[in-house]
């Protein structure tokens, strides 16, 4: 039975650790700057490190994320990144310091391999190291050591909990994705049924089309020649008469339905007149396919996996830890990938 392993790097969550700052002078509701606010076993956090952070995740919201907090509501988003400063805090601490129990370290090869497949990772959001470890949240240093310890977090956990995926697991999943993409034409069949019992196409493309450039204006693809978009579109918008809509196609993204509003035929250069190509004005209604490789597939199972031991690993250790928070002494501690 074939086996697939993959590499997961819980990378962006640990980019919310640690930096220092210079001294600021206290603001209603801080602390002396070597005040001790959290206290996991023997490691502290002291108010002027935990603040630094803090502040570090509100410029980056502001300055990267695009968020904009009004005069008023500053003080709440300062709790809340002080909060999460604080969680990463405890869940860091709390793993590396098992790590350090189990004898866990990291080699130089380990790292180069681990920032190799980081960068590749990096790159499908059309980013790269560089960009990542220079406009984080904290300083490029922080940026660094922080992703070296999230490798060491990556390998407490698979060494803790060991991870396989089953080909078993990889053909369920395919399974279910084909059965999301028949549910989803299924969408764009049910909007045909609609338009050909009289629905406006403009107003079916305006609710139900996932193409939201092209859905607020009805769907309209404009005029176009071969070559400028996906060929199952052009193929269908050119065998389609017009005035008329086709049964639905599928392309490299997804599934389309598409209406012809006119046609022009190719002309032939004449005199200093260029030739002209064939030419149609079409309109769609378009709703997305996951499509992925079995690779990528069994990166997400696995993904899956090492998310779900890591909450089972934390958990277990933030039972047994000694937590000390005098800032939020009520606060919940929760692993850095919840979305809970």
């Amino acid at each position: 039975m074939n086996v697939h392993r993959v590499i997961y790097v819980s990378i962006a969550v640990l980019a919310l650790a640690g930096c220092k700052e210079k001294e600021k002078a206290l603001e209603p509701g801080d602390l002396p700057p070597e005040t001790v606010v959290v206290k996991v076993d023997d490691t502290v956090l002291t108010f002027a490190t935990m603040d630094a952070r803090a502040m570090g995740y509100l410029r980056y919201a502001q300055e990267h994320q695009g968020l904009f907090f009004a005069t008023n509501l500053l003080p709440q988003a300062k709790e809340k990144y002080r909060k999460d400063a604080i969680n990463t805090f405890v869940y860091t601490t709390l793993l590396l310091n098992e790590a350090a129990r189990q004898g866990i370290t990291l080699s130089e090869q380990e790292h180069t391999v681990g920032l190799q497949k980081f960068a590749y990772s990096l790159l499908r959001n059309r980013s790269n190291t560089n960009i990542y470890f220079n406009n984080g949240p904290h300083p490029p240093d922080v940026m660094r050591r922080n992703f070296h310890d999230s490798l060491l977090i990556e390998k407490l956990i698979v060494k803790k909990k060991e991870i396989t995926v089953m080909t078993e697991d990889v053909d369920k999943m395919m399974a279910e994705i084909e059965e999301m993409n028949t549910a989803r034409r299924a969408t764009l069949q049910a909007a045909h049924q609609q338009i050909l019992g009289g629905a406006s196409f403009e107003d079916v493309a305006r609710e139900v089309s996932e193409d939201t450039a092209s859905a607020k204006n009805g769907g309209d693809l404009g005029e176009f020649a071969r070559g400028k978009y996906d060929p199952a579109i052009e193929e269908a918008a050119f065998r389609t008469p017009p005035g008329q809509v086709g049964e639905v196609v599928e392309s490299k993204a997804g599934f389309h339905l598409i209406k012809v509003m006119a046609k022009n035929p190719a002309q032939a250069a004449k005199d200093d007149a260029p030739a002209v190509p064939e030419t149609v004005r079409a309109a769609h209604i378009f709703v997305a396919a996951y499509r992925f490789e079995q690779s990528q597939i069994a990166e997400m199972i696995y993904r899956r996996k090492f998310i779900a031991n890591g909450r089972v690993i934390f958990d277990e250790l933030k039972a047994q830890a000694k937590i000390e928070n005098t800032m939020f002494p009520d606060m919940e501690y929760k692993p850095l990938d919840s979305s809970k």
